[in-house]
């Protein structure tokens, strides 16, 4: 049997502005962190395609993410116009090549093997970063999984597990030919995780960062401090922003005003690509040591500290290891190619992160690669759950996915407390929300937010249908790319 791919649509939903800043990235002239209203239009883009198989069954499939220009491309020389341009004539290229190679395929990961590669060369032909490149094929790879998992009836967990995406995983890597590569993966997906709440560059500590004049006013949470009360928080990831004597004295204020209260807290750092010399890091990781003990005995691993381009240096190995020695290493920007944790890997990196908006098949092999390379490593070996933003619906219904199958039990989450709740949504679909995603969302005075107890969230309602999307959008409540694009001028 084999599938067509027999249309690709893209959608824009508007996003209500942000109830609070979030600063992240490094820090600006005059100190104040770059805000992400800065780096991502007020938007989210979605996808809807249509897969059909050669025995006449056919079903909807969908994915989305944050269209975040200045994660992907941090480079100085564009404008964030201009960054945003090349990202969405990125996008429409990749659904050209995956309607052309997806005419007749044999499986969700043959289209990907064969329309990435076609990405890439175009991507490389207009100067768009291999980030921006994977970010481009994930958008359209996840709606054709959503589809072939619809088309099937079988949860994204089954699929993977009876190995029915086609994966082969030793034509991407070599090492893991011959496996049996749904084996790897559990039998049960995960569906509790801990949430690791970020602590943005400029978010409040406690009320005496936050006066009366400042606050919102709007019933939730404003500072750290109230939201590691009120949830239960044990897990936090924090930005810092390569200013080490600033970044010690943020750190040491999170760690005595808040986090030394929490039961068990445990910390993970992330730098952003703020670091532009291995030496200032490695310094400031000797000082976070020996000035914050308590803290550093408490963080799990540093993520990105390093620009891209450093990060897969081999020259900065003897420096990756004497840190990673100390606190392994994780990579998020850098993993832009099927092959950057490799490289990684062999300079001394531990980790990887995983984003749905990177890729789901690069996450996958990843998790086979940790397998491979755990039998004779010296050192830990893992993927970690990150976040771009992650909304609802479907972005963050199919990253809970993801993460089930990948095993990992806790993830950054930073959508649900910059934004307000699902005031995003209509009201249809907040019902279908209230209907179907009971253990995913709590009402509080006529809004939905994420239901966080005791720090841990419940997914087991998107790990039951296609990849997440139990739940699909109001399709007909969006706005056509193209007409957003002519509206927005870009």
């Amino acid at each position: 049997m084999s599938y067509q791919l027999e249309s690709a649509e893209l959608f824009v939903r508007e996003m209500p502005p942000d109830r609070l800043n979030f600063g992240i990235g490094k820090s600006s002239e005059g100190g104040k962190a770059k805000s992400a209203a800065n780096r991502r239009p007020g938007a989210i883009l979605l996808l809807r395609v249509q897969v059909k198989t050669s025995d006449g069954r056919s079903a909807v499939g969908c994915s989305g993410d944050r269209p975040s220009f200045g994660w992907l491309d941090k480079r100085p020389g564009k404008s964030p116009e201009e960054k945003l341009t090349m990202l969405l004539d990125l996008v429409e290229n990749s659904q050209e090549i995956y309607l052309e190679k997806g005419s007749n395929f044999a499986s969700p990961f043959a289209l990907w093997q064969s329309a990435f590669s076609a990405v890439a060369a175009y991507g490389e032909d207009h100067d768009c970063e291999d980030l921006m490149v994977s970010y481009a094929s994930a958008l359209l790879e996840r709606a054709v999984i959503d589809a072939v998992c619809r088309v099937e009836e079988k949860p994204f967990a089954t699929m993977v597990r009876e190995d029915r995406l086609g994966i082969n995983a030793g034509s991407i890597h070599p090492e893991l030919e011959g496996g049996q590569f749904g084996d790897l993966f559990p039998v049960v997906p995960g569906e509790t995780f801990y949430i690791r709440h970020t602590v943005g560059l400029s978010d409040p500590i406690d009320d005496s960062d936050w006066t009366q004049d400042q606050r919102i006013g709007d019933g939730e949470p404003e500072t750290l401090k109230e939201y590691a009360e009120r949830d239960g928080l044990r897990y936090f990831k924090i930005k810092i922003s390569g200013n080490a004597p600033a970044d010690l004295e943020r750190l040491g204020t999170i760690w005595n005003r808040v986090l030394v209260y929490s039961d068990q807290p445990v910390i993970t750092l992330d730098g952003n690509e703020a670091y532009t010399d291995i030496h200032s890091f490695e310094e400031f990781v000797d000082r976070f040591e020996e000035e914050l003990p308590g803290m550093f005995q408490h963080t799990l691993f540093i993520e990105q500290p390093l620009t891209r381009a450093l990060t897969l240096d081999p020259s900065t190995a003897n420096s990756v290891q004497r840190i990673g020695a100390k606190k392994p290493m994780v990579i998020d920007e850098a993993d832009g190619t099927t092959n950057a944790f490799r490289e990684a890997f062999a300079i001394g990196y531990s980790g990887c992160s995983h984003k749905n908006c990177k890729g789901v098949f690069k996450s996958l092999l990843n998790y086979a690669l940790i397998d491979h390379w755990s039998r004779e490593a010296d050192r830990d070996i893992f993927l970690s759950g990150e976040d771009l933003s992650n909304m609802s619906l479907v972005p963050l219904h199919q990253d809970f996915a993801a993460l089930g199958v990948l095993g990992i039990d806790n993830c950054e989450r930073n959508g649900h407390h910059y934004a307000f709740g699902l005031s995003h949504l209509n009201e249809e679909e907040k019902r279908a929300v209230a209907e179907k995603h009971r253990d995913l969302y709590v009402e509080r005075d006529g809004e939905y937010f994420l239901r966080i107890v005791d720090g841990q969230i419940n997914t087991g309602s998107v790990q039951t249908g296609a990849f997440g999307t139990v739940t699909q959008p109001d399709w007909s409540s969006l706005t056509p790319l193209q007409e957003w694009r002519e509206a927005n001028g870009t």
